[in-house]
């Protein structure tokens, strides 16, 4: 009997971090712990992927450019 393989989505962590050198470590770790990890230089860009495709979860730097994560995060919950 020949078994069936169901594609499983990896949950998505969108990474907003302006220091590179955060962004790339966390995918790093992440990638290897079997999620998608999308990334975002500033708090604008983050949002515009956000709007794209809704991530399962946010990892914010509370300071960056353009929008801070706590702005990002208002502007969610709006």
């Amino acid at each position: 009997m020949e078994k069936t393989r169901v594609a499983v989505e990896r949950p998505r962590i969108l990474v907003a971090d302006d220091d590179p050198g955060i962004r790339d470590v966390l995918k790093e770790m992440l990638d290897r712990a079997g999620f998608e990890v999308d990334l975002a230089e500033d708090g604008a860009q983050a949002l515009e992927k956000v709007e794209r495709r809704r991530p399962d979860l946010l990892l914010l730097d509370v300071d960056m450019p353009e929008k801070t994560g706590w702005e990002v995060v208002q502007r969610i919950k709006a």
